[in-house]
């Protein structure tokens, strides 16, 4: 390991850009498999060639060093090469995912301005003669053969192109889903610095189990979101990206079996489908040795019930786009005992500690510190922060104060100083005078038998908890009985001041394209249903139109 970690040391001090450390994954692993999507699979040579064609035929169209180059595609290999010929050339890669509107791409586009727009015809169609119109400069090429037109009458030339640490390489696309989309710039001295603060963590998966071309890795989060933090990590291991077309349990456990993956990143709603899915014992998981979850808050109870099941191959890192993980970490050794049993809920429910050179505070609404115990809004100072929206300095303050980046995450530091997120400021729930985290009953609600998934959110001036089944209780004939249960116990373990008003069993909850609840969802479909006399006792109340909503989010 001492050997490992110097020659790590070594490398690091010769990389300035993200393009030396593409450079270095190609010399010294060009044989080894790069990528793994739905066309097959290509060698980290193979996909030099065409991420090297594809920056040639960029810069012949007159992309220079700080273009902008936009995508909106679906999940796929190509994304990788986009990524890697703007790290060769200098451009910047702004990455647009297939679950936003349409409008929300064009506005994009009018906000960044690119020279070159790589689109899904299929995704693109009702914008693409308004975008070409109001920007006859750019040039627009549509996924499929007129991509691969693009790449084969260019030359796989190296740039000679100048970069420097300070040059940006990224625009991440934020909160499209709820307005206007916000792009924040990522310098290529902000990836390495990134890369480095991962790189001992990442390396350390409790199973330690390699195929024998090095590590392969399925990113069970999208590329063009939180699966693209690991797409340098990768490069420098030489290990094989495998990229899904979609993120359900199926798939992504067959990929697992077929390429005999060693790390996944997840978002924890897939672990919960995985751990409810009543086949789950078929699956052969036998190859990883390291699962990441992250993107939103797990459930402690099904955590622990995952580590039972699978052992301690979990960690989980902290962070957002405004301030890039890791802020803090919880490592594979920090979900055990020293008897390999699972560590207690508080340790299970927290996001672990600070990470190296990170700082975390949590702060009262006169922005004082709070000590341990005490519930506040999580502000963060970290290497790898934001430094603002790009071409909207309006929205900077809501966010950045004085050198600090305000996460819009509520929750505490306990005694051994692991920090707790308990919800977005937002999801607040506020019933007369009382606040109300979402986590500290969705926690509870989860270590309940038959409860699945759980929501809680504000209708009107109430707390209303929706929950989806477990696979054993789905067809149960009562469900004003499990509905009585579920309150029963929530009367048993939570204090009478956050108790819910009201308890709705649905069959299904909305989620986004990144795996995650989509509250304002829940909140807007119950407020249509629910009636102003609506009584506060918990009782089941129909909510129909889960699965249309479900089907309106993807």
């Amino acid at each position: 390991m001492a050997l490992k970690q110097l020659f790590m040391g070594l490398v690091f001090r010769r990389f300035q850009t993200a393009r030396d450390i593409v450079r270095f994954a190609i010399r010294f692993y060009g044989k080894r498999i790069a990528i793994i999507d739905r066309r097959g699979s290509f060698t980290y040579r193979e996909i030099a060639q065409r991420s090297l064609q594809l920056s040639s035929a960029m810069v012949a169209g007159g992309v220079k060093k700080g273009d902008v180059v936009f995508t909106w595609l679906p999940e796929t290999g190509e994304q990788l090469e986009l990524r890697l010929a703007t790290f060769e050339n200098g451009a910047i890669l702004a990455m647009f995912h297939q679950a936003l509107t349409p409008d929300a791409a064009l506005q994009s586009i009018r906000t960044l301005k690119p020279k070159l727009f790589f689109h899904d015809s299929g995704m693109s169609s009702s914008i693409i003669d308004a975008a070409r119109a109001e920007f006859p400069g750019m040039a627009c090429i549509a996924l499929g053969v007129e991509y691969e037109n693009y790449l084969a009458a260019h030359p796989a030339r190296r740039s000679q192109t100048t970069l420097e640490p300070r040059d940006y390489a990224s625009l991440h696309l934020t909160s499209g889903t709820t307005g206007q989309p916000k792009a924040i710039a990522v310098t290529h001295g902000k990836y390495l610095m990134q890369l480095r603060m991962m790189a001992q963590d990442l390396s350390q998966g409790a199973g330690a189990k390699k195929a024998a071309g090095g590590d392969v890795i399925l990113l069970g989060m999208p590329l063009t979101g939180p699966g693209g933090g690991l797409v340098l990590p990768a490069l420098l291991a030489g290990a094989a990206l495998v990229v899904p077309t979609d993120y359900a349990v199926a798939q992504l456990t067959s990929l697992i079996r077929r390429w005999r993956v060693t790390r996944a990143f997840i978002s924890p709603s897939t672990l919960i489908d995985l751990l409810d899915d009543p086949q789950r014992e078929l699956y052969d998981l036998s190859s990883l040795g390291n699962v990441i979850y992250g993107s939103e808050m797990m459930s402690a109870a099904k955590l622990d019930e995952a580590v039972r099941w699978l052992g301690p191959i979990f960690q989980q890192g902290y962070g957002s786009f405004e301030a890039m993980p890791p802020l803090t970490w919880l490592r594979a050794h920090d979900h055990v005992q020293a008897d390999g049993a699972p560590m207690s809920k508080e340790v299970m429910g927290s996001v672990g500690t600070v990470a190296t050179g990170v700082s975390i505070r949590v702060l009262n609404e006169a922005k004082r510190s709070l000590h341990a115990g005490g519930i506040g809004q999580i502000v963060v100072k970290t290497p790898l922060a934001f430094s603002g929206y790009w071409g909207r300095p309006e929205l900077n303050d809501a966010t950045l104060y004085r050198g600090w980046v305000l996460t819009g995450d509520m929750g505490y530091f306990d005694a051994q100083q692991r920090l707790h997120v308990l919800g977005r400021r937002a999801d607040t729930v506020r019933r007369g005078q009382q606040e109300i985290y979402p986590r500290q009953v969705e926690e509870v609600a989860h270590a309940q038998a038959c409860v699945r998934d759980a929501c809680l959110v504000q209708v009107r001036d109430e707390a209303h908890l929706v929950v989806t089944l477990r696979h054993a209780w789905r067809k149960a004939p009562d469900r004003d009985a499990l509905t009585q249960e579920i309150d029963s116990y929530l009367r048993q373990h939570l204090a009478p001041e956050l108790q819910p008003d009201r308890i709705h069993i649905v069959d299904a909850i909305p989620r986004s394209f990144l795996n995650k609840m989509l509250r304002r969802e829940v909140r807007e479909q119950l407020l249509r249903q629910t009636q102003e006399t609506a009584p506060s006792l918990p009782r089941l109340v129909p909510f129909r139109g889960a699965q249309e909503l479900v089907l309106e989010a993807a």
